[in-house]
């Protein structure tokens, strides 16, 4: 008496097919890509590993964000708090707000198709 037939083995395996393609598509879509925004403004984007200058208008120094490839994080800062900095590494999804110096800093979004 067979446990398994073929068409069992075909099913666990199509199974195991549907749940794990989405995954490893999704990690591998906008992997690693962060923008930087001054005053709702798109200036920078951060596609490759190394330190960043973000400057304002005028080319004064806000701040110096590191991107290492897959986190974004920054080192240095002219604003009084310095709580961007103390923010810590972030990934996708995470995002890093400077209040003073009005800079966010988050992953790119795809473009949402509304439907309604």
């Amino acid at each position: 008496m067979k446990i398994f037939k073929k068409t069992d083995f075909v099913i666990i395996i199509i199974v195991f097919l549907t749940i794990f393609i989405p995954l490893i598509l999704k990690n591998e879509t906008n992997k690693g890509i962060f923008v930087v925004k001054l005053n709702g403004q798109e200036i920078l984007e951060l596609n490759t590993p190394g330190d960043y200058e973000i400057k304002d208008e005028k080319g004064k120094l806000l701040m110096i964000a590191h991107f290492d490839g897959k986190n974004v994080w920054v080192t240095d800062s002219i604003c009084p708090l310095k709580i961007c900095e103390k923010t810590g590494k972030i990934s996708e999804g995470g995002k890093i707000i400077c209040v003073p110096n009005k800079i966010v800093i988050e992953t790119r979004k795809p473009q949402e198709l509304q439907t309604w």
